[in-house]
């Protein structure tokens, strides 16, 4: 019995040591990726932020933020061009609908780029690609990612079709 109540006491100091030890290494690895986490982001934000302010010192026109105030829309003139189908055109007229009104001169501004923009979309599409609702929706979705990238940020909110004709 004695020597069951030293084997006992033997293994209680071993397993208290593996315990703290067990302990302190959690802690330590915890810290670690504190650090690491925290100087990650630090990393990203200040290099994030010197890629905005490099294109302004750069020459580059400062783009208006999203300013509050009621939605807008802009009609563009209609689009008429051909297919890649031989022989079919489609002629669409467009109207984007703005974050607000007091962006509206900013998005006038750049109507010929975002003319350019959408002739190319337009112009390698197929009447296959376009035709049923599903081609269609899926042409505006194009039509909203190239148009707000084209201006820089996303104050156009939706496209909406006026009118769709393809022959």
């Amino acid at each position: 019995m004695a020597d069951e109540r030293d084997d006992s006491a033997e293994m209680a100091p071993s397993e208290e040591k593996k315990s703290k030890l067990s302990m302190k290494l959690i802690i330590i690895v915890v810290a670690i990726l504190l650090v690491f986490g925290g100087g990650g982001f630090l990393a990203y934000t200040k290099l994030m932020g010197k890629k905005e302010g490099a294109g302004q010192e750069a020459g580059h026109e400062a783009k208006p933020k999203h300013e509050e105030g009621p939605p807008a829309l802009v009609a563009l003139d209609p689009f008429v061009v051909n297919l890649v189908d031989a022989g079919r055109y489609m002629k669409v007229t467009v109207q984007l609908e703005i974050t607000s009104k007091k962006d509206e001169p900013f998005v006038k501004d750049r109507t010929p780029q975002l003319r350019d923009a959408v002739v190319f979309l337009l112009s390698g599409k197929s009447l296959e690609s376009i035709s049923g609702s599903e081609g269609k929706m899926q042409l505006k979705d194009e039509m909203l990612f190239k148009f707000n990238q084209t201006i820089g940020n996303d104050m156009i909110k939706n496209v909406y079709f006026t009118d769709f004709v393809v022959q």
